[in-house]
């Protein structure tokens, strides 16, 4: 009996060397694949064709990124060896397409792109605000912007400015003008409010207000005029903001090394995509980010939304990041032109 055991122990052995050794021979099934770089340049009305982000998609195959917002350089890795339709989409302007040759261990270089805008136009609208430097205090204080900006009756102002300068400006609750997809007119924004203005800055622990400096490049004297305007309405929930008007370049300049903590800017949207501005102003990685402005969240909305293909939820997404933006209160958005 014993014997017997031992002859079936040593049959299974050997079976499972055999399978072991089978399995061992057979061959492994490998993916070819290559890859795919180029760039892409998006018409800037009244400018021309600049580098920009779109997204890049291998058609039908579930292969995608985005180009780079600053070169506009883009890479697809992996993409299985074949013929295939290459195809970029941005909001706002004519998806392009390209038969592309995916060559196995190899790069297909210099497939470049240059998307034109749906609608012919040369300007798109723009907004103008004032910036606060988040790492500056007390404009670290979330209190203290939302403050500033209930301390403005800006339907007045901007009533003055057009008065004033013969201009035909309207009142901006948030960063994106009528012009541009994503637009909300039903943004709530911040009314004129001074006693809420003022709770807001004794709870930020400013009850009797602060001194600060407000920076504004010199350009006729239409700067000075509504900064002075500016700092009329601050003094009245007693925040004296000293003006400063200097030189473009210095101004600039300034910005750039985060050394102004309460400034005077706008925006020309430059593309019909607002992810495009709101990369650049609000992203922490944006170059234009004088606020240093830094939400997590924003910052993967705003990726998201490059991404982002159906329009609904395209807009969707954009209005939820203005709306976030603009409860954080990094600027006093005044007015749309």
């Amino acid at each position: 009996m014993k014997r017997f055991l031992s002859i079936k122990i040593i049959l299974l052995i050997c079976l499972l060397g055999a399978m072991v050794f089978l399995i061992g021979c057979t061959p492994s099934v490998s993916i070819h694949t290559g890859t795919v770089t180029g760039v892409i340049n998006v018409y800037w009305p009244g400018v021309g064709y600049v580098a920009g982000a779109a997204r890049v998609d291998v058609f039908d195959e579930g292969i995608f990124t985005v180009s780079s917002f600053s070169d506009g350089s883009y890479t697809l890795n992996n993409v299985p060896v074949g013929q295939y339709t290459l195809t970029v989409f941005k909001h706002g302007y004519v998806s392009a397409q390209q038969v592309i040759n995916v060559v196995e261990s190899q790069t297909t270089t210099n497939v470049d792109f240059n998307l034109e805008t749906i609608e012919s136009v040369e300007q798109l609208g723009g907004t103008y605000y004032f910036g606060f430097n988040l790492d500056k205090t007390p404009f670290s204080n979330l209190k203290v912007r939302q403050a500033l900006n209930y301390a403005i009756d800006k339907e007045a102002l901007v009533n003055e400015i057009n008065s004033a300068w013969e201009t035909n400006y309207m009142v901006a609750q948030g960063l994106i003008p009528p012009s541009i997809m994503g637009y909300n007119s039903s943004l709530a924004g911040y009314s004129y409010d001074v006693v809420e203005a003022q709770t807001l800055l004794s709870q930020a622990g400013y009850p009797e207000g602060f001194s600060t400096d407000l920076y504004y490049n010199i350009f006729n004297s239409f700067h000075y005029f509504v900064a002075q305007k500016v700092q009329t309405y601050l003094a009245q929930v007693g925040i004296n903001a000293e003006l400063h008007g200097i030189e473009w370049n210095e101004f600039i300049a300034l910005l750039e090394q985060g050394e102004l903590p309460f400034f005077r800017l706008g925006w020309r949207f430059d593309t019909p995509d607002p992810t495009d501005a709101f990369y650049c102003l609000y992203h922490s990685a944006g170059s234009g980010n004088y606020s240093h402005y830094n939400n997590p969240s924003v910052d993967s909305q705003i990726e998201q939304a490059w991404e982002t293909i159906d329009e609904a939820d395209f807009i969707q997404l954009i209005r939820q990041i203005e709306s976030t933006i603009v409860n954080d209160a990094p600027a006093i958005y005044l007015y749309h032109y």
